[in-house]
């Protein structure tokens, strides 16, 4: 008997079955993925609801550009400070001030129409972005879950983001934001304080004297 004989036949069913397997193992893994992201933009958003206040230090860089900053966020109120200019907003009204320019923009806040802003990371970034994938990654010594971003509303200036969230308290310590033109800015955060006492009237701004106020609110 020729013990080398087969049936196409089977052959086919069986490469079929392969094939669906295969495909299946696919969107299974898919679906695990998408689930371990959710659960990771969860908790980053839960962990930060749980807390009053934080405050950080940050480091921008665009291209060969680099500035240092701070950023102060408690509920969906946040204040940027960078050596020329002042982002403040309470949640509602956003003001912006430029020192070289010595003047304030005063408009409603917007996060979608922002373009990106550090702050958004703790407050309203799941408004804004939504989450395509969840990596893990080591950094500086330390285990970080990586998800991945792209924005929600079409015509956005952002063409995707990658946040790393470290794993053992669900801080956000870096962000790497593309543009549509594919220029790359990110930004490092260091010193992070949970719960600090904050100054009375940090989430307001008024205009120094004599700067030209702008205001934008409709």
């Amino acid at each position: 008997m020729n013990r080398s004989r087969f049936s196409f036949g089977n052959l086919t069913v069986s490469v079929r079955a392969l094939g669906l397997a295969l495909l299946s193992a696919v969107l299974l893994a898919g679906q695990a993925d998408a689930q371990n992201a959710d659960a990771v933009a969860r908790r980053l958003q839960s962990r930060y609801r749980a807390l009053g206040a934080l405050r950080a230090e940050f480091v921008q860089t665009l291209g060969t550009s680099r500035l240092s900053g701070t950023l102060t966020v408690s509920g969906n109120a946040y204040r940027i400070e960078l050596p020329d200019q002042t982002l403040v907003t309470d949640g509602r009204t956003m003001w912006s001030y430029s020192r070289s320019d010595h003047q304030v923009v005063v408009q409603d806040y917007d996060a979608a129409r922002l373009g990106f802003s550090i702050g958004q990371v703790f407050t309203d970034y799941l408004s804004v972005f939504r989450v395509t994938g969840a990596t893990t990654a080591t950094v500086g010594g330390v285990r970080h879950d990586v998800l991945a971003l792209v924005p929600r509303e079409r015509g956005s200036t952002v063409r995707d983001a990658t946040l790393y969230v470290r794993s053992s308290d669900a801080i956000p310590t870096r962000v790497r934001v593309r543009d549509v033109n594919g220029r790359s800015l990110s930004f490092d955060l260091r010193n992070v304080r949970l719960n600090p006492r904050l100054p009375r009237g940090t989430f307001a701004f008024r205009a120094p004297a004599g700067a030209e106020v702008v205001d934008l609110r409709s």
